[in-house]
């Protein structure tokens, strides 16, 4: 039954859903964050592990009453990160508009320039980060994210830069230096309230140089104006000297760019007069196919260069900035950026000392007019079948955890700086949750959900409303299930994964990106734990994997070594100029096979698909996961019983079972108890606890208060909740984009979350429910009935609480 309900921003949680235990307060009483063995311990040699939320622009500068109340509220629903996220935004007028305050900005760009701080934004910055220390939550810290450069930043070109440009930060050397003078006033400047510069101060997880930023972006938005033209004709000078380096001459250049009477250069190109064109690029890294057309505008030899040409200004920028920081003093891990998504970039920002991703589902096209939202679908998240949802598309579909995964490497710690699944789909609960479940299963570091909320005051932003997507402070389907997610992740209650998976790329996969490249995390890091390695001596692997799987752009890499391996090629060739055809690598891989169907060859130490075109080549991988789960049970790796087994994603621990063509999601460890999704019609959540639900869609979350195993509880949290968001809310046909319907999702109404109707089945001698608010304040207590050896609730939807108290007795 739909039931209205508020949720406000700054009210701490009380009872059974106070969280706080979860924290260690203060922070950095374990001494620095160090990155080792692959991923965040603190000094004292404690496993690190984050959960929290990032706080955006204006949120950053909050007066010190809302500090007071946010610190406390963040505490108290078990958050022990928070990214203060874009601080350097230029001024905004609008109340909750993703910029600076005009009372408070951390940066006075009210002077003329972006060089300054202003003194009562630096002031509530400052005493910000004291009390969400005091209270035992990190702080993750940005450099440049929005930044404007103004005319009065002494910039290399008339006028200034506007706001969120990507690329040109890499590239300009003014702009660097800028940013190197950001940091040092940033990093070295003592906080007051604490008495450490945050340079010095062990509250302080990492530094993250810039924001979804990389030398091989695309021009967009203020990127394409007319004032940022002589920093365009820069990026292009210095590709055009990169290639004059490399080639030396036109000619040389023009024979390299020829294949079969076909030349890719044109005829006014010319890289001593600056005229060769770059890869125009996009958000994400763009996909080149290795066997697509010759002089396509993105063809496979100019692809190949420019990549190689931006891995260079990737690396150049984020040593030279990473050295920079450490210079000044750092001790904690560095991380270059976030929102990579191709081999090229991942390798580019390797140099970091730890990895970040972002990774978003139904995000909403920008910018948004009113509270009209328009999003591809929106998509059920627990219906969404990784292995098909590329069908067609590509990589440009994905989901939170097959993106996320892109940038993990062998050796470094992971964390996801920023995701979400924004709301637009009334069902979308089980996102967070399956989310901090397979962060566990592939043991990742730490997770910062986007974004909290977009004002620098406690009190202006409504508890009944949702007036902006991209903050999800009374989401339900967030907070409502925030401290189970904050339990099992930072407790770690479920499982690492078993086994562990290497995705394997050479230095000439780099080099293309085939439009299903991301085909491996659509279905490794849904059944066990997955890590991508880049080869820099050679081709041959030499690591310790239970599987080793090539990345197969271009037909290089020597798996031999590996305990086994599973070899393909997206091109016959070893290298994305064509020059070199391989003709004995796959056929070399089959020895001591057996041919298992047409094409495939499944021996005791190697799996090779003779055409993975074929097989997956409209980026439908069902037909590939079938026949790795074949080989991973034929080698001994994965029990019959998990994998890919009659449409469903099993872990290789047998706690987590997604069956998206079923729309069910579950999770069962000693621990703990999950389902999400159609539900069936008896749900068991532990040995005692079972719900039947009649509601078409349901989530519920069961956890033992203090999380102690759940047979030995007598005390436990319950979440049950269906649909939620606005109930007013209508979907509308919005335009076709990329041969994609778009709808139009106008937010309306009042608040609301669907409650349980059904049965909650205990069994017990006695049993009390009590139903809880959002911040744990008792509302009602329902009566069971005895029937047999169980206590039944009927459960009638008309009391407006998604989360219960339950005490059972023998």
């Amino acid at each position: 039954m739909k039931q209205r309900i508020r949720i406000h921003k700054a009210e701490p949680n009380t009872g059974v859903l106070n969280y706080s235990h979860l924290l260690d307060a203060p922070a950095g009483k374990h001494g620095f964050v160090e990155a080792k063995k692959g991923h965040l311990y603190f000094e004292d040699g404690t496993r690190a592990r984050f959960l929290g939320f990032n706080v955006a622009a204006r949120s950053n500068t909050p007066d010190h009453e809302t500090a007071d109340r946010m610190a406390e509220r963040f505490a108290s629903m078990g958050v022990n990160i928070i990214r203060l996220h874009a601080a350097d935004a230029p001024v905004g007028e609008e109340p909750g508009s993703w910029s600076s305050c005009k009372e408070a900005p951390l940066l006075d760009y009210a002077s003329g320039t972006s060089r300054k701080f202003n003194p009562d934004g630096l002031d509530r910055f400052d005493y910000f980060a004291a009390k969400l220390k005091e209270k035992g939550i990190y702080l993750h810290i940005d450099l440049i994210v929005a930044r404007k450069f103004e005319e009065g930043d002494g910039m290399e070109y008339p006028g200034g830069a506007p706001s969120c440009i990507k690329r040109y930060c890499l590239y300009n050397q003014r702009m660097i230096e800028l940013q190197k003078e950001y940091a040092k006033e940033l990093l070295c400047h003592v906080n007051p309230y604490t008495g450490l510069a945050l340079i010095d101060d062990p509250a302080v997880v990492t530094i993250q140089i810039n924001n979804e930023d990389t030398a091989i972006k695309g021009n967009m938005g203020d990127d394409a104006g007319e004032e940022m033209k002589p920093y365009r004709a820069e990026v292009q000078e210095r590709f055009n000297d990169f290639l004059l380096m490399k080639y030396h001459t036109r000619e040389h250049l023009e024979e390299a760019w020829t294949k079969d009477g076909c030349c890719a250069l044109g005829e006014e190109e010319d890289p001593a007069r600056g005229t060769v064109r770059g890869i125009e690029g996009s958000f994400y890294q763009p996909v080149s196919d290795p066997e697509g057309e010759w002089d396509a505008p993105e063809g496979p030899a100019r692809y190949a260069d420019f990549m190689e040409f931006g891995i260079y200004m990737n690396r150049k920028f984020y040593q030279d900035m990473k050295d920079y920081i450490h210079f000044l003093g750092a001790k904690v891990p560095v991380v270059t950026s976030n929102l990579i998504a191709g081999a090229a970039d991942v390798y580019g920002h390797t140099d970091g000392d730890l990895m970040e991703n972002n990774s978003y589902f139904n995000h909403p096209l920008l910018p948004v007019e009113n509270n009209t939202y328009l999003v591809a679908g929106p998509m059920e998240y627990v219906s969404t079948n990784p292995l098909t949802m590329q069908t067609g598309v590509g990589s440009a579909a994905t989901t939170l955890l097959s993106l996320g995964s892109l940038a993990i490497v062998k050796g470094k710690p992971f964390m996801l700086s920023e995701w979400n699944e924004y709301g637009e789909h009334p069902f979308h609960s089980t996102a967070f949750v399956q989310m901090a479940a397979y962060a566990c299963l592939n043991d990742w570091d730490g997770l910062i959900l986007y974004n909290h909320h977009t004002s620098e005051n406690w009190d202006d932003q409504p508890a009944d409303e949702i007036l902006n997507v991209f903050d999800v402070y009374n989401d339900p389907a967030v907070i409502c299930q925030w401290g189970f997610m904050a339990s099992v992740f930072l407790k770690g209650l479920v499982s690492v994964a078993k086994n562990c998976v290497d995705v394997v790329y050479t230095q000439n996969d780099l080099k293309t990106l085939p439009l299903f490249h991301a085909m491996p995390t659509t279905f490794f890091p849904y059944i066990t734990s997955m890590r991508n390695v880049f080869l820099d001596g050679g081709d041959k692997y030499q690591g310790n994997a239970d599987i080793a799987v090539n990345a197969g752009f271009l037909n290089g890499a020597d798996l031999s070594d590996a305990e086994h391996g599973v070899y393909y090629a997206w091109s016959e060739y070893r290298d994305a100029f064509r020059c070199y055809k391989e003709e004995n690598r796959l056929e070399n891989a089959v020895k001591d096979t057996k041919e298992i169907q047409p094409g495939v060859h499944l021996g005791e130490k190697a799996l090779v698909f003779d055409r993975i075109r074929e097989t997956s080549g409209n980026g439908d991988y069902r037909t590939f996961a079938e026949i790795m789960d074949s080989a991973m049970k034929e080698w001994g790796i994965l029990p019959e019983d998990t994998g890919y087994v009659e449409g469903r994603l099993i872990s290789d621990t047998k706690e987590i079972v997604f069956d998206p063509d079923h729309a069910r999601f579950s999770i069962h460890t000693p621990y703990c108890g999950y389902f999400s999704g159609a539900p069936e019609e008896e749900i068991s959540l532990s040995d005692k606890i079972c719900v039947e639900a009649e509601n078409e869609r349901i989530t519920l979350a069961l956890i033992a208060k203090d999380e102690i195993k759940m047979d030995g509880a007598s005390e436990y949290i319950l979440t049950a909740m269906g649909t939620t968001g606005m109930d007013e809310t209508t979907f509308g046909k919005g335009p076709e984009l990329m041969g994609i319907p778009f709808a139009a999702v106008e937010f309306k109404g009042k608040l609301y979350a669907e409650t349980l109707e059904g049965c909650i089945r205990v069994k017990a001698e006695n049993a009390k429910l009590e139903v809880l608010n959002p911040i744990g304040e008792v509302i009602a207590e329902m009566n069971g009935e005895k029937t047999g050896d169980e206590i039944r609730f009927a459960m009638d939807g008309s009391v407006p609480g998604i989360q219960y108290r339950l005490v059972v007795g023998e």
